[in-house]
């Protein structure tokens, strides 16, 4: 299905690239939005054993038993089985951090079982369907649950978000909190961040059924205007927006189509 989305961009001379949606009443740092980035896999490879982190922090995923590549809702995705697929970064991307965002697209395969992992590392945090009608964010600490009433599987894509803050969480479907739950620190594991399954509830397992795309962990707890920014126009696009700011101070229009 194609669409065009219409954004706005304006540079201000110190380098600040904002990115300004009038239509939508808001607008968002990209720039910084970035620099807290930890991890972000847009599984728009297409091909190969490899998710690349274009955060700029190298933290690549490996493939395990070859998840398909599939359609995603922005240029490629990465298809689940529910058996033994997933991405291992190596990585302990989210010991330790007073704030933490989490976002993802799902398309949701059949899922029947509880404890069905997006992204986490075992023990703190945990992040998934902790059961099939409730999307679920857990620290040793505080736990938060938004109900799920697409179905398995969905028929269309859904964003999903996670933020813990300083004083509580926020879990997102769609653009849409639910806010909750306790404070920080939000705990540390001995295990790495898994995407998919390889244990993300537990130290193995937790299989997810079903498509991802654009996950992104953040080390900040992002504003509800920064989640939609990237919900409604997604990474490249917003990237394109802070590249093309880099270049001229002006006003411009940016087209994405998918």
């Amino acid at each position: 299905m194609n669409y065009s989305t219409r954004l706005r961009l304006l540079c201000v001379s110190a380098g600040l690239v904002i990115f300004l949606v009038p239509s939508r009443g808001y607008s968002v740092n990209i720039d910084e939005i970035m620099k807290t980035a930890a991890g972000v896999w847009l599984f728009d490879e297409g091909k190969g054993q490899k998710a690349e982190d274009i955060s700029g922090n190298d933290n690549h995923g490996e493939l395990v038993k070859n998840p398909a590549w599939v359609k995603g809702k922005f240029g490629k995705a990465l298809e689940f089985n529910g058996k033994d697929t997933c991405v291992q970064t190596g990585q302990k991307l989210l010991d330790n951090l007073a704030e933490f965002t989490i976002v993802c697209w799902v398309k949701t395969g059949k899922i029947t079982a509880n404890r069905v992992g997006l992204v986490g590392q075992n023990d703190s945090p945990e992040f998934g369907f902790i059961d099939p009608g409730s999307v679920n964010l857990w620290t040793p600490k505080s736990s938060l649950t938004n109900p799920w009433k697409h179905g398995h599987p969905s028929k269309d894509w859904h964003h999903i978000a996670a933020v813990a803050a300083k004083k509580n969480l926020r879990v997102y479907i769609d653009g849409k909190p639910i806010e909750g739950g306790g404070p920080g620190p939000h705990g540390s594991s001995n295990f790495n961040v898994n995407i998919g399954g390889c244990g993300v509830w537990d130290g193995a397992g937790n299989w997810f059924t079903g498509a991802m795309d654009e996950v992104a962990i953040f080390h900040a707890a992002l504003k509800d205007d920064e989640v939609k920014a990237i919900m409604e126009d997604g990474f490249k696009v917003m990237l394109n927006v802070a590249a093309r700011g880099k270049l001229a101070v002006k006003w411009g229009d940016v087209k994405h189509e998918n």
